[in-house]
């Protein structure tokens, strides 16, 4: 079972780094993609911003006729995709040219980011934040703009250029973004240019919330944060720089949307896992109860095959198992061994005169009687078979067996059986008894040879009596329950 859940666990976990890898690089060949696009794009502006700088202090130019100095100026403005309008503003802010308009649309700019920031020299290729047009309708727009300078250095102006928010919208539209996750573009000074989902400042998700400037110009590559807003969210963040532009992509995904089909696998999983155990609990324990019952079932067939089934008393081949271990005792111990051969008398007249289950029934009380009689500790009486009796009597001698063996007989013949037939007052023993001595070389056949020989003696003699072998006197009944 255990071995089971660490190959599981060990499958989900190397299954987990594949489905994490997997997300975050679909997300950064995505951020990489805009990326590209975005430079193609910005590359095609900043150009013709160049030549329209170039132009537009080049006193030729001025002293063109209107239509051809347009063309001049703006030959190229059109050809950049999401492309706005181009202008040319004077130091005081006002549009002196305008790509979209002849004679140019009247609007003061020197309170936007882009005329400003250019006022001193140095500013290089400026990129603004979002703001709503005044020439386009209130159009949201970002204007890249570049310095116009005197042959002193003196401030002449700003050439500028806007791109339509609607373009940043055409790149992200197609991506289809889990709930938790944006991309955005940000100047390097952390200004939000665009973000999608949603275009707003005040968008929920967290990029739209986030100081994304020292974080995101400091730490690049990828790394992992909180989200700036409060929706407990553990995001991972990565971006993208548009080379040669002071702008890059910042993008995040939420670890829990990326990685729900990975938690829904983890859910089937566990409970296959779950199921599986259970189906080996319950496998292991229905061998168990079955080992148990196997165990019972041959505890209880060895038994049965060890009992008389008439009498139960042990029978004859567990009578020979005792035999066995009672003689290696005897020859380790040193002493002596004695047996007894039991003989009902006249068993078949009662048979012939009462029938076969009279018989049983009179085999089952003379066995039982001498059951109850052979008491002490160690002694083994068993049914050797027919109407045979058999007594095992360890550690004792010739005397011992005889004081048992009287005993024994003088209780069957005390015995009624009026109750298992009318007719039948009682029956008697016929009795041989064997001992084996320390310096008695017999095996323990021989021994139970012995006892049935004096078994037969006993039943020539008479019957009713008890016969010690190679003993050729008898012994006096009174005599041996009295000592």
């Amino acid at each position: 079972m255990a071995l089971i859940v660490v190959i599981q666990a060990w499958a989900l976990g190397g299954s987990y780094q594949a489905e994490w890898k997997l997300e975050t690089r679909s997300a950064e060949n995505t951020l990489h993609t805009i990326a590209a696009n975005i430079q193609r794009n910005l590359e095609l502006i900043d150009l013709s911003l160049a030549r329209l700088a170039d132009a537009a202090m080049d006193p030729s130019v001025r002293t063109l006729p209107p239509a051809i100095r347009m063309k001049v100026l703006f030959d190229n403005s059109a050809s950049a995709r999401g492309f706005g309008a181009m202008l040319v503003v004077d130091a005081d802010g006002k549009i002196v040219a305008d790509s979209a308009s002849d004679p140019p649309r009247v609007a003061n700019l020197a309170d936007r980011d882009y005329f400003k920031a250019q006022i001193e020299p140095g500013a290089g290729l400026f990129v603004s934040a979002l703001f709503r047009s005044r020439l386009s309708n209130g159009v949201l727009s970002v204007a890249l703009s570049r310095r116009l300078s005197y042959a002193d250095g003196r401030f002449a102006g700003v050439v500028v250029a806007t791109i339509r928010v609607a373009y940043f919208r055409s790149l992200f539209e197609g991506l289809t973004l889990g709930a938790g996750n944006s991309i955005a573009v940000l100047n390097t000074d952390g200004t939000l240019i665009y973000l999608y989902p949603t275009p707003q400042v005040e968008a929920k998700n967290s990029l739209g919330k986030v100081n994304a400037g020292p974080a995101a110009v400091k730490n690049a590559g990828e790394w992992v944060a909180g989200s700036p807003v409060t929706d407990g969210v553990r995001r991972y963040f990565f971006r993208e720089k548009i080379n040669g532009y002071p702008l890059f992509v910042l993008g995040e995904i939420s670890y829990d949307d990326a990685m729900e089909g990975w938690y829904r696998q983890l859910t089937v999983s566990v409970i296959v896992v779950i199921f599986t155990l259970l189906i080996v609990v319950l496998t292991i324990r229905s061998l168990h109860v079955a080992l148990i019952r196997s165990r019972d079932m041959e505890a209880k067939f060895e038994r049965l095959s060890l009992t008389d089934a008439l009498t139960h008393m042990p029978n004859r081949r567990a009578c020979e198992l005792v035999l066995s271990v009672e003689d290696r005792r005897a020859a380790r111990s040193g002493q002596s061994v004695s047996v007894a051969m039991v003989d009902i008398d006249f068993f078949k007249r009662v048979n012939d005169r009462y029938g076969h289950k009279v018989g049983d029934q009179v085999i089952a009380r003379v066995g039982a009687m001498i059951e109850a009689t052979v008491c002490r500790p160690g002694d083994y009486a068993a049914r050797y078979g027919g109407e045979e009796f058999l007594i095992i009597l360890p550690l004792t001698d010739t005397d011992g067996a005889l004081f048992v063996a009287e005993r024994v007989r003088l209780a069957v013949e005390g015995l009624s059986l009026r109750e298992v037939a009318p007719g039948l007052a009682g029956v008697t023993l016929s009795v041989g008894v064997a001992t084996r001595r320390p310096d008695d070389a017999a095996t323990i056949e021989q021994l139970v040879e012995r006892a049935d020989q004096a078994l037969y003696q006993a039943k020539s003699r008479g019957r009713n009596r008890v016969v010690v072998h190679d003993r050729s006197d008898e012994p006096d009944p009174e005599q041996l329950m009295v000592g």
